[in-house]
């Protein structure tokens, strides 16, 4: 996979040092984070996908499952981000929003956890472009291979199988959703109970 993509504008993790620090123009890099992720918000809105807080995305695909992706920036101020992407199951009873299946965009890409740069416009233009062909290439057919039980199935024993190399097991929503994946077609309830715990934007389709 890695090797038929180029990451760009990518920095070799989130922090940077005090020197590289201090060359930072914040308010230049804010606006460009910014200005950048209005474009960000334009291609995904194009995909099906919904604003959610404040640089979250999210869509409900036809097997009531919702596609969840968030642009997490680095919290001590190195102007890096990283992208999260997770799928949820509207059907099995949730306390609060939890990534049931999922994991970071760099990982999907080269197995690697993976921040962008957004220090100043240039970098930014690139670090975002690069974060659009990669959802392009790997994330939205991941969600797209997730968008059927069997799809699902396979990737809830997958996970399964790895953490149990390590002597771990699912979560409980995890297992929970596994055990309901081939009957799920009655859960009206607690999907509208979701949908509130969520707080899920009324406009979404079939809300």
């Amino acid at each position: 996979m890695f090797k038929k993509f180029k990451l760009a504008g990518n920095t070799s993790g989130a922090i940077r040092s005090d020197a590289e620090m201090e060359k930072i123009n914040k308010e230049e890099a804010d606006k460009a984070f910014k200005v950048q992720k209005e474009l960000l918000d334009y291609y995904l809105s194009e995909k099906g996908f919904f604003k959610y807080k404040t640089n979250a995305y999210i869509r409900r695909n036809k097997v009531d499952a919702l596609e969840y992706i968030d642009i997490q920036k680095e919290k001590y101020g190195s102007k890096t981000f990283t992208v999260n992407y997770a799928l949820i199951p509207l059907y099995v009873p949730h306390e609060f929003l939890s990534f049931d299946l999922g994991d970071r965009l760099g990982k999907l890409i080269c197995n690697k956890d993976v921040w962008w740069d957004y220090a100043e416009d240039h970098m930014a233009s690139i670090s975002f472009q690069n974060v659009i062909d990669a959802m392009e290439k790997f994330l939205l057919p991941w969600f797209e291979r997730c968008s059927d039980d069997d799809g699902i199935k396979t990737a809830l024993l997958k996970e399964k199988k790895e953490r149990e190399k390590y002597g771990c097991r699912l979560s409980n929503t995890q297992q929970a959703w596994l055990d309901t994946i081939d009957n799920h077609d009655d859960c009206d309830e607690i999907i509208r109970e979701n949908i509130k715990i969520f707080k899920l934007p009324a406009k979404m389709v079939g809300f």
